[in-house]
């Protein structure tokens, strides 16, 4: 992944509200997407939405731009409150 750019083209593609209420499960490089898909079914998201979605969050993950995304996500007005606070919280207990 080359930069900026690509993270907000990644970011689209799964969604900065759903990257954040899944950051758990997909932080880390080379993440089962097992559960992933498993939790993401329960909320009846569509299976190529879901692999997507996984596709998104494992090149961001393995380009190390975890901590840029939830930076994204955070200054994101577009985005709501709840992700925000959520994408806050989650950058500040990284550090």
């Amino acid at each position: 992944m080359a930069g900026t750019k690509d993270l907000d083209f990644e970011l689209r593609m799964c969604g900065k509200k759903v990257y954040v209420t899944y950051f758990e499960l997909w932080e880390k490089p080379g993440f089962d997407e097992r559960p992933v898909r498993e939790q993401m079914r329960k909320t009846g998201k569509e299976e190529d939405g879901i692999k997507m979605c996984i596709q998104a969050a494992r090149r961001i993950a393995e380009s190390g731009l975890q901590r840029k995304a939830l930076k994204v996500i955070v200054d994101s007005p577009r985005v709501d409150r709840a992700a925000r606070e959520r994408a806050s919280f989650l950058l500040r207990s990284m550090f």
